[in-house]
Parts: structure tokens; C-alpha cells; sequence
């Protein structure tokens, strides 16, 4: 199955989710990575004794690293934090990030509001990205057009894995600096 974190990265580089997906084990973890998983796990333990009233769903069961997949929509991914209710839900995403929520980052939630109906039933009409340096959040509707985009996106990285077609680079090329894959590309340097 297809991770969303795939999706995420489709939008980010299309040509990491080739390599991730073609040559597993070929990237390297960078050193923001290690520090992502280690902030998240710091966050998790700062989140269980906070209200839920910021989010605007007080009443909601809260679960941390909830792994969800559907084989239907050829998707699977962990939710960082699901907020649930009985009629309807909402995903949390921590990022150790210092801008705003990027397109990458709302097809990576979109990913997660899919998997959420699909498997559990439940409309999630918003989603949010909790930024871990500053604990700000940003809510982020999640519109039909966005589930789409996610849809149109798990087909595209399907195609690309069938064919096995190398796709283009990011137009951004500052992205690559900090990319497990950079070595890879060698026409970007």
C-alpha cells in the first residue's frame, strides 16, 4: 500500500517517493528527521495533559499513533493524533517545521481524512498541523477539492511505480538541500 506520507512527499519532490519506492533503504535519515521523531514523542507526552477546547473538540476521544489502511484506496499511514467523536473526527499532525503548513503538507492530511472515512465511518471536515517549535496550530479545512487532489496523487504515484519512469524534479531546487536523496540526482548539481 501506498503510505500517506508518500502523498506528502509527492507534493513535496515526486522523485523522493521514486526512490523510496524503487530503491528501499537507498536514502539516508537526515538529521532533521531524527530530531522530528524524537520532538513528537516529547509533544505526545505534553499533549495528553492538555484541553482539547483549541481544536474545538472537547469531548473527543484522543488517541496518539493510530495506524489505519484500506486496501480499496490502496492507502495506509499513522495518524499522529485522532480526535474522535462518536459522529465525527479529526487528525493532528506534528511537524518540527518553522514555516507555515506547505500544499505537501495538506495533501498529507487530506491522505489521513480519507483513510479516517473510509475506515472508521467518520466525516473530517478539518484537519490540523500542530508546529512543534512554537506549538502553533494551524486548522486546515479539508475540502472536497483537496480529497481529490490526495486521489488523484495515489494514482499518479501508482503509475509511476508501475512504469517505473523517473519523474521530474522539484522546480524548487532549495528543497534539495536537505533531501535523503540528493546524491541521486544528478541533474540538479
Amino acid at each position: 500500500m501506498i503510505p500517506v506520507t508518500d502523498l506528502k512527499q509527492w507534493a513535496y519532490c515526486p522523485r523522493v517517493v521514486y526512490y523510496h519506492r524503487l530503491m528501499p533503504g537507498a536514502g539516508v535519515m537526515t538529521h532533521k528527521m531524527r530530531e522530528a521523531i524524537s520532538a513528537q514523542e516529547w509533544l505526545e507526552h505534553l499533549e495528553l495533559r492538555r484541553s482539547l477546547k483549541k481544536y474545538g473538540f472537547e469531548h473527543a476521544n484522543r488517541r496518539f499513533g493510530v495506524w489505519l489502511s484500506d486496501p480499496d484506496l490502496d492507502l495506509s499511514g499513522r495518524v499522529d493524533m485522532l480526535l474522535q467523536t462518536p459522529d465525527s473526527a479529526t487528525v493532528v499532525d506534528f511537524k518540527l517545521t518553522s514555516g507555515p503548513p506547505g500544499d505537501n503538507h495538506r495533501m498529507q492530511l487530506a491522505g489521513y481524512a480519507l483513510l479516517v472515512h473510509h475506515v472508521l465511518h467518520l466525516p473530517v471536515t478539518t484537519a490540523f498541523l500542530l508546529r512543534i517549535p512554537d506549538s502553533t496550530l494551524f486548522e486546515i479545512p479539508i475540502a472536497p477539492v483537496l480529497l481529490e487532489r490526495a486521489l488523484h496523487a495515489i494514482r499518479q504515484v501508482r503509475v509511476m511505480a508501475e512504469s517505473q519512469i523517473l519523474p521530474d524534479r522539484a522546480p524548487n531546487r532549495p528543497k534539495c538541500a536537505d533531501c535523503e536523496y540528493a546524491n541521486f540526482c544528478a541533474d540538479i548539481w
